[in-house]
């Protein structure tokens, strides 16, 4: 399976929900300027796929969210309704019909995962 598409909201820099695909089967090359998102895109894959941020603290997990969603629970701390949002999808489609979901490895009953 490969990554299809990358879905991400209130993660680090990715203030508005931001889709990046499409993701090729075999190789992608991410470039850009430095302070572009390169690392924070990265970030986005390890933080779905690693056990790593399991064991966070609040802190260190509400340090992931983006400033401007910190912001909203701020105003919220003051009345207004406002909820911290920040997510990543990741979306896996199979490679050839020889790497598709129909050995079950992700109990979904769909060919694609969305994690």
């Amino acid at each position: 399976m490969y990554i299809k598409t990358l879905i991400i909201q209130g993660f680090k820099l990715y203030r508005n929900q931001t889709q990046i695909e499409p993701f090729f089967p075999r190789h992608n090359v991410v470039v850009g300027r430095n302070g572009s998102g390169k690392s924070n895109f990265f970030a986005a894959i390890r933080f779905v796929l690693s056990d790593a941020y399991t064991s966070m603290s609040r802190e260190d997990r509400q340090a992931l969210l983006h400033e401007g969603v910190m912001v909203a629970a701020t105003l919220s701390a003051l009345g207004e309704q406002h909820k911290l949002i920040g997510f990543t999808n990741l979306i896996l489609a199979p490679q050839s019909k020889s790497s598709d979901n129909s050995n079950n490895r992700f109990p979904t009953g769909h060919d694609e995962v969305i994690l």
